[in-house]
């Protein structure tokens, strides 16, 4: 009898130096440090048996500790079922809340970028580091893998999907930010979701369009949520949207601000444009006009503008909003330009193709005097209504110009009207 007790101290005892080290953070599994060894492209293939309970849990992968530890590509294969396709997923996190069984397997796979050539920099060490733990308590509807940048912001990042109270729009949002789903699924979660109008789900579409590591083509939809909400507080937010370098955002965020009233979005705009250099302008302008917003009063407004750059891109977006405010604007300026640019002003009438600027525009390109220095802009200008009355002016202006580079632009609007080339 006291050999079995004995025994049985010992089997507690042991029990006693496992359990602590497992509740230390409540893994099932890990942390376990997975190394990209094999470097330049190649895959790292790391495959692995585990035990677990039947139910839900939290897959923790920490990509590195500092960004340039991050690996470039990641694969996860669950359980025989693709779980994350090779790809750059920027997150520092990536939090995967899966179904496990008793026995489980995971594979996954780590590479760096294939460099292109023969060159081969000197990499430095890269690595996930992976844990298992149970889902934690409040977070039992969730399912998917999604990409968060502080594991800290776990929780309030589930809290975001729990605060949506219907469970189409929260099933919805689920899919839209689950990165086992392809680009066009998660694109098109996001867009049905935003046709619900659910306001409960404000909190979830500001943050998923301010995630810059999200898809754009998610980003764009979420735009459109935020505009079907119809609550101007989101408009600073678009605003800054409009700058967006991938114009699969920025066009989505011109096209949802349009359904502000202008009254609303057009000061902020003003405030925007006037504050940015001309690259980021351009840019935004070129947002403006490809997602067909029409803000023509604030437009108009900014072609007042005493700075030169701000007159020349508003009267290029005057030009090309197809509206007969804009045209009248641009008409009184080609009577009266002041101290605007007058070779801006043709070319905007020209984007117009409004009959009432062919006239105007054809007198002064027959006039030799007048039209000094603007031949270039008044060729194509010309050249984009086809009314072949612009034949002989065009002709006249190629043979008395006096710079290489308008003569050549001249060549071009000939050949555009007449689908010829010109003969010298």
């Amino acid at each position: 009898m006291k050999r079995w007790c004995v025994v049985c101290l010992l089997i507690v005892l042991s029990i006693a130096a496992v359990v602590p080290a497992q509740a230390a953070n409540g893994a099932i599994f890990g942390p376990v440090k997975y190394d990209v060894k094999e470097r330049y492209g190649k895959p790292n293939t790391y495959t692995v048996t585990f035990p677990a309970n039947d139910g839900l849990f939290l897959i923790e992968i920490k990509n590195g500790n500092e960004l340039p530890e991050r690996c470039d590509l990641i694969e996860l294969t669950l359980n025989g079922e693709k779980t994350l396709v090779e790809d750059k997923y920027g997150y520092r996190f990536l939090a995967g809340f899966l179904p496990l069984k008793k026995e489980n397997t995971f594979e996954l796979i780590l590479k760096d970028d294939k460099p292109s050539g023969f060159r081969r920099p000197i990499l430095p060490p890269r690595f996930v580091i992976m844990t298992i733990t149970p889902a934690p308590q409040g977070t039992n509807r969730m399912l998917g893998v999604f990409g968060i940048n502080n594991w800290d912001l776990l929780k309030p990042y589930a809290d975001l999907f729990s605060k949506i109270t219907s469970p189409q729009a929260y099933t919805l949002a689920l899919e839209a930010a689950d990165l086992r789903r392809s680009f066009e699924k998660r694109a098109d979660a996001m867009r049905r979701l935003a046709d619900m109008k659910e306001r409960s789900a404000e909190g979830y579409l500001l943050a998923m369009y301010s995630d810059v590591y999200c898809i754009s083509d998610v980003r764009g939809q979420a735009a459109f949520g935020l505009a079907m909400l119809g609550d101007e507080k989101f408009i600073p937010t678009l605003m800054a949207g409009l700058m967006d370098p991938d114009e699969k955002v920025s066009v989505p965020t011109a096209r949802a601000l349009s359904f502000f009233p202008e009254a609303a979005t057009g000061p902020q705009l003003v405030k925007v444009l006037e504050a940015l250099d001309f690259l980021r302008k351009d840019a935004m302008v070129r947002s403006i006009v490809d997602a067909g917003w029409k803000p023509v009063s604030t437009i108009m407004h900014l072609a007042e503008s005493n700075d030169p750059q701000t007159s020349d891109m508003a009267l290029k977006l005057l030009g090309e909003m197809n509206d007969p405010r804009a045209t009248d604007m641009l008409l009184r300026f080609f009577d009266n330009p002041g101290p605007r640019n007058q070779g801006a002003i043709i070319s905007a009438l020209g984007d117009t193709k409004d009959p009432r600027a062919f006239e105007p525009l054809l007198r002064l390109a027959q006039d030799r005097v007048k039209r000094k220095g603007k031949e270039a802009e008044l060729g194509e200008a010309l050249a984009k209504y086809g009314d072949q009355r612009a034949v002989k002016p065009i002709t006249d202006m190629i043979d008395t110009v006096e710079t290489r580079q308008a003569w050549d632009r001249l060549r071009a609007s000939y050949k555009k009207l007449t689908g010829k080339d010109y003969k010298i």
